[in-house]
């Protein structure tokens, strides 16, 4: 059913550029969710199956994490038509197996003249070229194991509380009481932090970037302290005193990148709907 505009309820939608009106009145709709919501119009009582949404709206080599942007497309469309999942008017959610568009459709005759083809998109510019070529999944598991030195370090100092005085004494070899109370605090402060970024990646909060950006300043100079931690091991010798310096240094930077990254697909998946 290849029809220019059709009418249901009290909405008309131009299937040819995705314009959708209500009573007149033109109802803004982002594109990946017009589009959805077109492709389902075009097939009125036929189940459109999840891959096929997947074969029309997402062709092959695009980043996008499919899942969850078409349930967001879902939900726009919903919000936009005043539409409910548990029960729906217009669209039907069939679990596990796609979306059928039920709502009574009168087909407008298109009009006699030409209709110019339809802007495509635009691809998805970023202004960081620091991303890595990876989905935002593996991006998410890799900045939540860049915690995990973090956080065993900060686990080492309070399974230790009781003996940084001999520790800090044998670095210094001077009273270092308030070193210790410092080491400590950092580990507190420290621990905190990274449980807040685990918990804000982990679920995959859509404002991990904004909020990592903030507290980079701060994450900056706490981790820069604390990338000095191995120096004070003297035990551990030069060689791997340096080498957690650098790793751990290292770790500032690289979770920059990977939330850069996280960013960048998670705003890819948003301009596309």
């Amino acid at each position: 059913m290849r029809q220019h505009r059709i009418r249901f309820e009290a909405f008309e939608l131009n299937l040819h550029t995705g314009e959708l009106s209500k009573a007149g009145t033109r109802v803004q709709l982002q594109d990946q969710p017009t589009r959805l919501l077109t492709l389902l119009a075009n097939r009125p009582g036929e189940l459109v199956t999840r891959d096929e949404i997947q074969r029309e709206l997402w062709k092959d080599g695009e980043f996008v994490e499919f899942e969850h942007a078409v349930n967001t497309a879902i939900r726009k469309i919903r919000v936009a038509l005043d539409d409910t999942s548990d029960r729906p008017r217009i669209i039907e959610t069939l679990p596990r197996k796609g979306y059928r568009f039920i709502a009574s459709v009168d087909v407008i005759a298109p009009p006699p003249v030409a209709v110019v083809e339809a802007t495509p998109s635009k691809p998805v510019q970023t202004e960081d070229r620091f991303v890595l070529p990876i989905s935002v999944k593996h991006c998410r598991i890799l900045f939540l194991l860049a915690q995990v030195p973090y956080v065993a370090t900060y686990l080492a100092v309070f399974y230790n509380w009781y003996n940084l005085d001999d520790a800090l004494m044998r670095a210094f070899a001077a009273p270092v009481d308030y070193t210790r109370f410092c080491l400590q605090m950092i580990a507190l402060i420290g621990f905190a932090v990274r449980i807040y970024l685990i918990g804000l990646v982990g679920w995959g909060h859509t404002d991990a970037g904004p909020r990592y950006r903030k507290l980079f300043p701060f994450l900056l100079f706490l981790d820069g302290l604390w990338a000095a931690t191995p120096l004070l091991v003297q035990r551990a010798g030069p060689l791997l005193s340096w080498a957690g310096l650098i790793l751990m240094g290292w770790l500032i930077f690289g979770q920059r990148t990977l939330m850069r990254s996280i960013e960048t697909g998670q705003a890819q998946v948003s301009n596309h709907n």
